[in-house]
């Protein structure tokens, strides 16, 4: 039994009169009791399924405030009334502001009653989860990521944790893509961690130094000098190394049909098969072999050859006319044989040696412009290698200018931006076939 029932049973046979009215008061209080213990068994409910401890609770009665107006057992915790919930101590008061409850925190207004949502208290935003508890550390609020500290308070401008940086605009969400703070610009990726070094997007190449700051103007990079726009576009120089992908490139070229081919300049493919047999051995798969040949002639000069290496005593005009301009064979024998040459003769050369390992190499000429925008461009010569009916692009002289790597290794033109417009190419001369 209630002890408020208990309570109201001993006054009334205290105070028990004979005006009829004995039996409606004890009728009334039935009725209240009934009210009461239909309260607390829905407050216990309500209790246990917010996963807090529901000790201590028995006969509750509010006025509507959340103020207990009377009650038969000390209520502590968390209670709901009306819908709303308040926070009591071990003696039954109603608190206000933060509480910590199991390690976390809530917090009740002037009221007591316990908030929810985004609250901004001394100047400072805080988020109170649907259940109260106050959000620390990474929170996704309505599709957007935001940070709060171990107080809980909103993060905004540049943070770093667990080794990567990050940034929050005003409002604390974390941003992702182009970053313009402090007059400089970064560039966060999809998870908003700030990147560095290389970057390519939109077709286009960056470069952010260590701090995150998207370069401008002239840059000297890992010994190689680089021209960017005011955009941050590079407009001279290559892309690095960091986007070649072996695996892709790797199954490729070991998956292309190969027909060797040797050229009509005899003196030309003896130096073809010398420099092979030098280079090469017949266990290396195809990938193997061209990435040999690309790396041996990324360790030849960039500039003016010694045309001295190649006889032309003798030799009437019409057989120098044909010696220089038949064909690329004279360009590919002077980068082989003087190891010097500049865009025409790196080309001649590798489309030689590519040819004569089996792989339909040509020497293309052409237009390579320095930005996507096609505005600067200088008259140039490249390979192209055709594998199932796509043209890949070969510039070995445009990586050994920027300091080595494979940003011009087998690329399709996409993926060099159409920065490189082919206008023609420059066909070996008749040509026969022969096994390898």
């Amino acid at each position: 039994m209630f002890l408020h029932e208990k309570t109201c049973r001993e006054n009334l046979k205290r105070n028990t009169v004979s005006d009829g009215f004995e039996l409606e008061r004890e009728k009334t209080m039935k009725m209240w009791t009934k009210k009461v213990a239909a309260g607390i068994s829905g407050l216990l409910t309500a209790v246990w399924m917010m996963g807090m401890p529901a000790t201590a609770f028995a006969a509750q009665w509010t006025d509507g405030t959340g103020d207990i107006a009377g009650y038969a057992e000390s209520v502590t915790g968390f209670v709901q009334f009306g819908g709303k919930w308040y926070y009591y101590d071990q003696s039954g008061q109603k608190l206000t502001g933060w509480q910590e409850y199991d390690d976390n925190w809530y917090y009740m207004d002037a009221a007591g009653v316990m908030q929810t949502g985004w609250q901004k208290l001394d100047g400072k935003w805080y988020y109170l989860y649907a259940s109260g508890r106050m959000a620390t550390g990474w929170a996704e609020i309505d599709g957007d990521w935001y940070f709060f500290n171990g107080g809980g308070v909103m993060k905004t401008g540049w943070l770093e944790t667990g080794g990567k940086w990050y940034f929050f605009n005003g409002g604390g969400v974390m941003r992702t893509g182009w970053v313009s703070t402090g007059g400089k610009w970064y560039y966060m990726d999809g998870d908003g961690v700030m990147q560095t070094g290389w970057l390519k997007k939109d077709g286009n190449w960056y470069y952010l130094d260590s701090s995150g700051v998207m370069q401008t103007g002239s840059c000297k990079i890992d010994g190689v000098t680089y021209s960017f726009s005011s955009d941050g576009v590079m407009l001279s120089g290559n892309a690095p190394a960091s986007d070649f992908d072996p695996a892709s490139v790797r199954s490729l070229l070991n998956g292309a049909s190969l027909t060797p081919r040797q050229t009509a300049d005899s003196k030309l493919n003896q130096t073809v098969s010398s420099w092979i047999s030098s280079h090469l051995t017949s266990s290396m798969t195809t990938w193997e072999k061209v990435k040999a040949i690309y790396d041996g002639l990324l360790k030849l000069n960039y500039g003016a050859p010694d045309d001295s290496v190649i006889d032309t005593s003798g030799l009437s005009m019409d057989e120098l006319m044909s010696l220089y301009f038949d064909g690329p064979e004279y360009n590919a024998r002077l980068l082989l044989l003087s190891g010097s040459g500049t865009e025409e003769h790196f080309a001649a050369a590798l489309a030689s040696l590519l040819r004569a390992i089996g792989l339909n190499a040509q020497v293309a000429e052409g237009i390579v412009y320095q930005d996507t925008a096609l505005t600067t461009g200088t008259p140039s010569s490249w390979v192209t290698v055709t594998i199932s009916g796509t043209s890949y692009i070969f510039d070995v002289a445009a990586d050994l200018r920027a300091g080595g790597g494979y940003s011009c290794f087998c690329r399709t033109a996409s993926d060099l931006g159409g920065r490189y417009q082919q206008t023609d190419v420059f066909a070996f001369q008749t040509e026969k076939t022969y096994s390898a």
